[in-house]
């Protein structure tokens, strides 16, 4: 479960939606009732390699698939990963009829049947329909949160930005076709629109070749599950037999689905030589 920004992944103040009470109470004085819950700790498989292939990203994406199922349907509380590099990877937190149902809900999880991840269950006896308590200091904490969130959707953005540059000096079409949105729109310099399935082809048959790609000046800027990324380029590349170079300023949107940032749109415009 690493590198995952799994939905209800808020572990702030949790305290429980309790009864009523005279007078103002704190949190902690709030009459409330117990029930049980299940944690899973989810421990690194047999199977888990680290590695980013193709494999790997289709049972990640079906792991973040089932996360929302069952975020969906009511079973699922709480989850998310463990950001250190240890055999802990993720936790849950399960609403089920008894351990053997929880256990059956961790089980049928594709990282787990994959051998990706092992799960430990376990009863957990808290309050009721827990909640994130509405304080300053949970709002504080909320917002630390939320910006540590941002500054690691950054990174991962940039990185995935690096080998998508990569990919287009390497000619490579399978990194592309994970890196690019179905429904990408790509606007040239030149104002030419192409489609990722026309892009990548003009890439794969050497109508168009990246001979080198440098960046600099590249920010960007989180917005939730979208994202955009400015800076400047300079390219030299090969369209039809024709070498040029330019200096280019772009923009380009990612958005996250699936589990990953995927580029649905570039734009540039080139920066007229001194």
């Amino acid at each position: 479960m690493k590198r995952l920004p799994m939905a209800l992944s808020l572990f702030l103040a949790v305290v429980p939606r309790g009864g009523t009470s005279r007078g103002a109470q704190k949190p902690s004085e709030t009459n409330y009732e117990m029930t049980t819950y299940y944690l899973v700790l989810l421990h690194r498989g047999p199977k888990s390699t680290g590695s980013e292939t193709p494999d790997a990203e289709r049972i990640q994406d079906a792991h973040m698939a089932n996360i929302r199922r069952m975020a969906d349907e009511g079973k699922l509380i709480m989850a998310g990963p463990i950001s250190d590099d240890g055999k802990l990877r993720g936790i849950f937190v399960l609403r089920a009829g008894s351990l053997q149902d929880a256990q059956g809900l961790a089980a049928a999880d594709p990282a787990v049947m994959a051998g990706r991840l092992v799960p430990e269950v376990h009863p957990w006896f808290t309050a009721k329909n827990i909640r994130v308590y509405p304080t300053a200091d949970a709002a504080g904490a909320a917002s630390d949160a939320k910006g540590e969130a941002d500054h690691d959707a950054e990174r991962e953005i940039l990185e995935v930005e690096t080998r998508r540059f990569k990919a287009q000096t390497d000619a490579d079409a399978a990194a592309l076709a994970r890196i690019l949105s179905d429904d990408l729109t790509y606007t040239h310099s030149s104002g030419q629109v192409d489609t990722k399935a026309r892009y990548i082809a003009a890439i794969q048959s050497g109508e168009l070749k990246y001979r080198s790609i440098f960046t600099d000046e590249v920010k960007v800027r989180v917005y939730a599950s979208a994202a955009v990324v400015t800076g400047r380029a300079a390219i030299k590349a090969e369209s039809r037999g024709q070498v040029s170079t330019m200096q280019l300023r772009y923009t380009d949107t990612y958005v996250r689905q699936g589990g990953r940032w995927q580029m649905v749109a570039w734009e540039s415009t080139r920066i007229p030589d001194p």
